[in-house]
C-alpha cells in the first residue's frame, strides 16, 4: 500500500510503492480506469420489527438500490431534500452502517463484507468530516488529542513523531501549532470544521466523505472552508464525495452532481450539464428554488412549483417515488419504475418523459 509522508514544509507527499496482495491486479483495473468508488445497488433499510396492532412490519427504505461511481481526485456533489437518504448513503459506504444488501467497491475490490483485519485497514483510506462542527468534537479533549486520535487507534508513529504530524496537518488546513493544547470551546466554528477536517485528513486517506461540511457554519466563512477543501484536494490527491442540500455549494466544488430522491439516484451527470440542461423533473424544480440575487434575474426565472408533500418513508408510493409531485407525470409513471438510463455523454436520467 502505498504511503504519503510529511515533507519538509509540512505538505504531505506520496512516497512510492508497489501493490500487492489479493486484489491488487482489480485494483490495478479500477485505476486504470479512472474509477475509486463504485456501488452496486446498495440498499440500506431501517426497521423491519412488526409492532403491536400493525399488520406488517414498517420499514424505512433509506437507501433503495443505489448505483454510483466516483471517479479518482474528483468530487461527486450529492443534493436532495432533507430526509432523502443522502448522509445514510455516505456512512453506508463507509461502514458506519451496516449495509442491507448490494455492494461498495474501493479502487476495484469489494469492501463491504471484507474480514475485519482487511476493513480495519481500509478505513485508513476512507474517512469523513462531519456536519456538525459543535457535536464532532468531544469538549474534554484538546486540539492535539482530537487531531492525534485516529494515530493512536491505528498505532501509528512514536509520541514525538505524532505530535508533529499533528503540528504540521493544523499548518495545512489554516491553525497554528500554538493552538495545540486549546480545547474545541476556544474555537468558532470555522475553526472548529478546520480541526475536523484535519482530524479526517491525518491519517493520510484517499477517499473522504464531506457531509454536509458547511452547512452549521457562517455565511461568512463558508467560502474559506471550501476553498481550503478545493485546494487540499488538489495538494493531496483527494477524492469527495461532497453531500450538501445548497444547490450552490455543490456548483463551485463539485465535478459531476448526483441527484437523490427518496433514496434513489434519479440524475447524474456534470455540473455544466446538469445546471444548464437539467432532464429531470425533480432536479428542474430544485434548480428553479436558488435564490437570484438581482431583480432581472427573479424575473427570467422560470419557478417550478412542486404540489403536495414528500411522501411517507414508511409508504413509498408505487412506480416512480417523484410521480404524486411531478407537473408531468402520466399514468405510466404511477406504475412502473423509472431505471437510470444513460441519455447523453456522462448523463443518466430515472425518468420516463426524459
Amino acid at each position: 500500500m502505498s504511503e504519503r509522508i510529511p515533507g519538509a514544509d509540512g505538505a504531505f507527499k506520496l512516497d512510492s510503492a508497489t501493490v500487492s496482495g489479493a486484489g491488487a491486479d482489480t485494483s490495478l483495473q479500477a485505476e486504470s480506469a479512472g474509477i475509486l468508488l463504485e456501488t452496486r445497488d446498495l440498499t440500506k433499510y431501517f426497521g423491519g420489527k412488526k409492532r403491536l396492532f400493525e399488520a406488517a412490519p414498517r420499514i424505512v427504505k433509506a437507501v433503495d438500490g443505489v448505483d454510483i461511481s466516483i471517479r479518482k481526485g474528483e468530487t461527486l456533489g450529492l443534493v436532495g431534500e432533507s430526509g432523502c437518504g443522502k448522509s445514510t448513503l455516505g456512512r453506508t459506504i463507509l461502514g458506519l452502517l451496516p449495509k442491507t444488501s448490494g455492494s461498495v467497491f474501493f479502487a476495484g475490490r469489494e469492501i463491504s463484507d471484507l474480514p475485519r483485519k482487511e476493513a480495519r485497514q481500509l478505513k485508513q483510506r476512507m474517512q469523513i468530516v462531519f456536519q456538525d462542527p459543535y457535536g464532532s468534537l468531544n469538549p474534554r479533549m484538546t486540539v492535539l488529542d482530537l487531531v492525534r486520535a485516529p494515530l493512536d487507534v491505528f498505532g501509528i508513529g512514536t509520541k514525538a513523531e505524532k505530535e508533529e504530524r499533528v503540528a504540521a496537518m493544523l499548518r495545512q488546513v489554516g491553525m497554528g501549532a500554538h493552538q495545540l493544547n486549546r480545547y474545541p470551546h476556544e474555537f468558532s466554528g470555522g475553526q472548529r470544521q478546520r480541526i475536523g477536517i484535519a482530524r479526517a485528513l491525518i491519517l493520510q486517506p484517499e477517499f473522504v466523505v464531506c457531509d454536509e461540511p458547511v452547512s452549521a457554519l457562517d455565511v461568512s466563512v463558508r467560502a474559506q472552508v471550501l476553498n481550503l477543501m478545493a485546494g487540499l484536494q488538489k495538494e493531496l490527491g483527494l477524492t469527495y464525495l461532497f453531500i450538501s442540500h445548497d444547490l450552490s455549494v455543490v456548483k463551485h466544488i463539485s465535478d459531476r452532481v448526483a441527484v437523490m430522491y427518496l433514496g434513489r439516484i434519479v440524475e447524474i451527470t456534470g455540473k455544466r450539464e446538469l445546471y444548464a440542461k437539467p432532464l429531470h423533473p425533480y432536479t428542474q424544480a430544485l434548480l428553479s428554488a436558488i435564490p437570484k440575487p438581482s431583480a432581472q434575474a427573479k424575473q427570467q426565472r422560470n419557478r417550478c412549483a412542486l404540489k403536495g408533500d414528500v411522501p411517507s418513508s414508511y409508504a413509498m408510493p408505487p412506480g416512480c417515488r417523484f410521480h404524486p409531485r411531478c407537473p408531468k407525470a402520466i399514468e405510466l409513471c404511477s406504475r412502473e419504475v423509472p431505471l437510470l438510463r444513460g441519455l447523453g455523454p456522462d448523463h443518466q436520467v430515472a425518468c420516463h418523459l426524459a
